[in-house]
């Protein structure tokens, strides 16, 4: 992991700080923060500006050592807004005065949407040490120096602390939408017939911090891969219909549309399966989204799937009954025919004898 660096930039605050309260472990330097929630976008930066104010009226100059922790042992990126280093991570307060620093926190490389973390910033402060003639050959060592010459006590190793300012940054996706359709259609299945409309019910819900607009593009496949064009399909909502950032925590914000995908096959789609393919496309860049499902066209039965029916087996079977009985009819004559060549026969009998 990538170490952070601290850089501060300091400046005179001309405005002095009033009820501050008391310094923690005695220090008379208090810090305050213009906030300490910031919301911050991916690869983006969040500014907090820190007031130090020294309620001491003792000492000519104050020396405040500045700390920064990242209790989750996450580091992001801390600069300031102009890349400047202050030397020894010092601010230096006069007697009773102010000072501003600006603290810009990256969010880059270990900053993802979504993530939070939380910095503490403290100080360590010194008066200091000034070299003074009357204390130079003091030999109890009370100068408040080593040397009695220069400043041995540093600030950054000072047992005086001030406060904790404890931010927190919440890590956003600027532009990201998420796309939710149905299992199946609005009229169960997936099954779609020529010249008729089904609809497909399906979400968009802009996830993203910012509000986005959208493009829609529906694409029909069929089975061997041909692009089926000719086909009526409809997305339910325009392009470029905005919905409102997660920001907009408003009660007018709409985050979410929930429609359908309207599919009318040609009046000569050939029987088997299609393929749709649903896509949303952000005008802002944020990932496309979208589905992928398949639908039938049913075709008219089979001479094998009308074989199995027990219905048409009935009816052929009648079909054959009524054919056998006409033959037999044609083969087997007539009672009037039979009985009229009996009479003939007798006639002739008589005649003979």
């Amino acid at each position: 992991m990538k170490q952070w660096q601290i850089f501060l930039m300091a400046g005179l605050f001309l405005a002095v700080c009033n009820n501050l309260g008391e310094a923690e472990a005695a220090s008379p330097v208090y810090i305050v923060a213009d906030q300490i929630n910031f919301d911050i976008m991916e690869d983006g930066t969040a500014t907090a500006t820190l007031t130090l104010a020294n309620a001491d009226t003792t000492y000519r100059t104050m020396d405040v050592y500045l700390e920064v922790n990242w209790p989750s042992g996450v580091d992001w990126t801390f600069t300031d807004t102009n890349y400047d280093d202050l030397a020894n991570n010092e601010v230096n307060l006069t007697k009773g005065g102010n000072a501003t620093v600006l603290f810009t926190v990256y969010c880059n490389t270990y900053c993802e949407g979504g993530d939070t973390n939380v910095v503490l910033i403290s100080a360590h402060t010194d008066p200091r040490w000034y070299p003074n003639g009357n204390n130079a050959s003091d030999e109890n060592n009370t100068c408040g120096s080593d040397d009695c010459e220069t400043d041995t006590t540093p600030a950054s190793a000072s047992s005086n602390f001030t406060n904790t300012i404890s931010m927190t940054f919440t890590a956003r996706m600027a532009y990201h939408s998420v796309v939710n359709c149905d299992a199946e259609s609005s009229e169960g299945g997936n099954v779609v017939t020529p010249g008729n409309t089904t609809l497909w019910s399906y979400t968009l819900t802009n996830t993203g911090w910012n509000a986005d607009t959208y493009q829609y593009t529906i694409i029909v496949t069929s089975a061997d891969g041909h692009d089926v064009w000719y086909w009526v399909v409809g997305s339910g909502i325009a392009d470029g219909r905005e919905l409102t950032g997660q920001s907009d925590t408003s009660l007018t914000a709409v985050h979410t549309i929930a429609t359908s995908i309207s599919i009318i096959p040609a009046t000569n789609a050939t029987p088997g399966v299609y393929n749709i393919d649903f896509t949303v496309t952000s005008t802002n860049g944020a990932p496309t989204d979208g589905c992928n499902f398949d639908v039938i066209v049913p075709g008219s039965e089979t001479e094998e799937e009308t074989t199995g029916d027990p219905a048409n087996e009935t009816v052929e079977e009648e079909t054959a009954e009524k054919e056998t009985e006409e033959e037999i009819e044609e083969e087997v004559p007539s009672i009037s025919l039979i009985t009229a060549l009996i009479s003939i026969g007798i006639i002739a009998l008589r005649r003979r004898y």
